[in-house]
């Protein structure tokens, strides 16, 4: 794993049970695993497939009751997740303009 837990740190192993790719059903590479972000007991982690290359963001959390885990999939590499994290999040008037530039200016984005 690229981070500087111990091997015997629950949230790695818990990265070992989640193993297997939704999409194509085959088997990550533990070490490929990246912890991002840690806050107390919650981990962000991004998982790359070797074999589809389709990504998972995870919030994996180490409780007394055990190991507990989210995830999504996601086109983000682990560095746009870094980049993008923390950013203010875009409002709907914004969105609401965007669009309404793209109209008027006759923009199509294919």
């Amino acid at each position: 794993m690229r981070n500087k837990e111990s091997k015997t740190n629950p949230i790695q192993e818990g990265l070992h049970l989640m193993n297997q790719c939704p999409v194509c059903k085959g088997n990550y590479e533990p070490n490929e695993s990246n912890i991002l972000k840690e806050n107390g007991s919650a981990h962000l982690v991004h998982i790359t497939c070797p074999h589809c290359h389709n990504s998972i963001l995870a919030v994996v959390l180490a409780t007394s009751a055990g190991l507990s885990s989210v995830g999504m999939m996601t086109d983000l590499k682990a560095d746009d997740v870094l980049r993008l994290y923390g950013r203010e999040t875009i409002t709907e008037d914004e969105l609401l303009n965007f669009h309404e530039l793209l109209k008027t200016n006759k923009i199509y984005l294919n």
